[in-house]
């Protein structure tokens, strides 16, 4: 019986480095488009009435629809997004910045967002910058590019505490109760979950601006057939009519949902 398991074993993994050479994908085989990402992130990927909803998933959707493919996705929390990705758990990486360090270790997909630091805090306090938070407590999704950036330059910039947390409705609730004293995290997410939330606001932003795009394993063909398509939806505004869906606004014309790149991306950090 063990020996069966391994010749399966050996098999799937045959089967896939001939479809690599071949340079077919395994969603092109499969025709399932599966996806690993955090959906505690609003507006890009959460849950409502036990339905996965969101800008990012409308995208996934979309593109599984005009390559013929079924949709799988995944929700775990972001620390877990690319072991799994790596393991071929799934095919994309979602709710992913487009870091230096991470193009080293994947392929990505041309931008389709812009995101940027920015810290929220309770509107009776007195923090309006990264000076104000010597010696408070800071909460970040763990494992996230805000994470990376706290503990980076906390030497320069703090002393401050670090508390990590998997769920962002987590942090919100602690800020709320006092038990935090800000809550770092991209600014589109952080203003679209506090609208209904009149005791909290965005204070300020830190740090350098970062661009999102689906991450691939590296050398995945399935990457170019996913950015052949994510441009025909930046061509035809499907793109840009999920932007205005969820922000209520349209992109400008040099924004990352109507933007086609002609050279791959190249981020500055």
């Amino acid at each position: 019986m063990e020996g069966k398991k391994i010749f399966v074993g050996m098999t799937c993994l045959i089967f896939v480095g001939i479809l690599t050479l071949l340079g077919i994908s395994n969603v092109e085989a499969q025709k399932v488009l599966k996806v690993g990402m955090n959906a505690d992130s609003p507006p890009f990927g959460y849950m409502e009435k036990g339905q996965l909803v969101g800008m990012e998933i409308d995208l996934y959707t979309e593109v599984a629809k005009r390559m013929g493919a079924k949709i799988d996705i995944t929700n775990l929390p972001f620390a877990g997004i690319f072991p799994g990705l790596q393991a071929e758990k799934w095919d994309v990486a979602g709710n992913i910045w487009i870091k230096k360090e991470r193009i080293v270790m994947m392929d990505f997909a041309d931008p389709w967002i812009r995101a940027i630091l920015s810290f929220a805090v309770r509107k009776d306090s007195n923090i309006k910058s990264m000076a104000d938070l010597k010696g408070k407590i800071i909460s970040v999704q763990a494992g996230s590019a805000d994470h990376a950036w706290l503990e980076d330059n906390k030497s320069k910039l703090g002393p401050y505490e670090i508390k990590t947390y998997d769920r962002s409705v987590d942090q919100l609730n602690d800020l709320l109760g006092g038990r935090v004293h800000a809550v770092a995290r991209d600014k589109t997410r952080l203003q679209f979950q506090i609208k209904d939330m009149p005791e909290i606001y965005v204070a300020f932003t830190a740090g350098n601006e970062f661009m999102q795009a689906a991450a691939f394993r590296k050398g995945d063909p399935f990457r170019n057939d996913f950015n052949k398509i994510q441009n025909d939806m930046k061509r035809d505004r499907a793109l840009a009519a999920i932007y205005k869906k969820w922000l209520g606004v349209d992109p400008g014309p040099e924004d990352p949902p109507l933007k086609i790149y002609t050279t791959p991306y190249e981020p500055l950090l």
